[in-house]
């Protein structure tokens, strides 16, 4: 269904022409020197040029007027584009004290895989390495596997190789590196549609969310994320063709990407309506392939081309119900409450987080695709039973990071920082020693 997002084989053309935004993110910040010189040194005889970070490029959207460069962190660092790496480790430091520290807390001496193949990444996993089924058996793991997307479990089969056919690691490999190209790319997209400081804000907001425990587990959100931010940074460029290539990508990732493809068209509509560029409809037409050619390969597979959603109501209780289930939580309506205090209390809270953060986008301003990106996703982990404002689900909308980091003042800010941060050891620790129902 909707977000809960189960992953299938796709082209990796996707992922490969996300690259140069991804590992390359000064280029595409369209950096240009400014006129302005720095005072040469005494008898160097020779001046320096400045790179400006806030001038808007020749296409695309233009950064807001008020857009200014701050003081930001990574422009201390030899290559700016570290800082989002740098985060990126350190929030895995966190995740590792949150595992060894609940060992401690809890007299257990579980292995890291206990916590890294956590609930669905059994999936990932064994879909990785012994694929889809040929039969379902019911009430089995196996017959849930075609419920998950496979570009995913493709990286990890695809790293096993390089590990001598030890898929553990290779989920860990695939998983870190996912993560850190969703770091950057979340640093990338807001230092273009912004500025670094603002990037530098939202990068820390991103990896200290406590929907960041997916960093620590082998589950396809990093990937999704880092395929999200490269299309709509294609979207901001008008790179029409590499944005219908990564949304393909990233829609053979996760099913809750086919939203990349409202956006783009969205988009499309006012480059045409603006502008008459018809080039602009080659986004939204290239984004659904990946989802469709899953869909495709199982109605091949299991002869029916509607088998997926007929498993993830049979298997999750997958389906639409407008939201009834999500405000029943919120407003403590809902039977389970009683039962699942802190599990609702977390709810409550990543709904709280997910309008505040809906706002502060709105009011920042952003470029369409980034804003209306945003709010899609949180509409639909409401209107979907069962998947509710679950902090991955809500962390997976990255853009409202943006908008936070923008509008949040300094006395604010680095408060929301630390009780986000607190947030993610909790639930990284105390989650896997207190399994209720899917993971957060």
């Amino acid at each position: 269904m909707l977000p809960h997002g189960r992953n299938g084989w796709a082209p990796l053309s996707g992922l490969l022409s996300m690259a140069p935004y991804l590992w390359h993110p000064i280029s595409c910040l369209h950096i240009r020197e400014s006129s302005r010189q720095r005072p040469a040194r005494a008898g160097a005889g020779v001046t320096s040029r400045v790179v400006s970070t806030t001038e808007s490029p020749r296409r695309g959207w233009p950064r807001p007027r008020d857009a200014g460069p701050g003081q930001a962190l990574s422009d201390r660092l030899p290559v700016p584009w570290a800082f989002p790496l740098i985060v990126f480790a350190i929030t895995w430091l966190l995740i590792l004290a949150a595992w060894y520290g609940s060992a401690v807390i809890y007299h257990q001496g579980h292995p890291w895989t206990w916590h890294f193949a956590f609930k669905d990444a059994n999936f990932y996993l064994g879909i990785a390495q012994y694929g889809y089924p040929a039969k379902l058996w019911t009430h089995s793991a196996i017959g849930g596997r075609p419920a998950f997307f496979p570009l995913f479990p493709v990286l990890i089969r695809l790293t096993s190789y390089l590990t001598g056919g030890h898929y553990l690691i290779a989920g860990l490999i695939a998983s870190v590196l996912a993560g850190a190209a969703s770091a950057v790319g979340v640093w990338v997209l807001a230092a273009r549609v912004c500025d670094r400081r603002v990037a530098d804000r939202a990068v820390v907001l991103y990896c200290f969310f406590p929907g960041a425990m997916t960093f620590g587990m082998a589950y396809s959100e990093p990937l999704a994320v880092a395929l999200s931010a490269a299309a709509l940074l294609a979207l901001i460029e008008r790179r029409w063709l590499l944005a219908g290539i990564i949304g393909a990508a990233g829609t053979a990732a996760r099913p809750t990407l086919i939203l990349l493809a409202v956006v783009s068209g969205v988009v499309a509509v006012q480059a045409i309506w603006t502008r008459r560029d018809w080039r602009a409809l080659l986004a939204p037409a290239l984004t659904p392939l990946g989802l469709v050619a899953f869909f495709g390969y199982l109605g091949q597979r299991y002869h029916d081309y509607a088998f997926w959603f007929q498993l993830e109501k049979a298997g999750w209780n997958q389906h639409i119900d407008w939201g009834v289930h999500t405000f029943r939580i919120v407003f403590w309506a809902d039977p389970s409450t009683s039962r699942y205090v802190v599990f609702n209390v977390v709810l409550i809270i990543m709904f709280i987080a997910a309008v505040a953060g809906i706002g502060m986008t709105l009011a920042a301003r952003l470029p369409l695709p980034v804003t209306l990106f945003g709010i899609l996703v949180v509409l639909s982990c409401v209107i979907a039973y069962g998947q509710n404002t679950k902090p991955r689900f809500v962390w997976s909308a990255f853009t409202l990071f943006i908008g936070a980091a923008a509008k949040l003042p300094k006395v604010i800010y680095w408060p929301v920082v630390v009780l986000s941060a607190a947030g993610l050891v909790f639930l990284t620790g105390w989650w896997p020693h207190h399994v209720i129902g899917p993971a957060p």
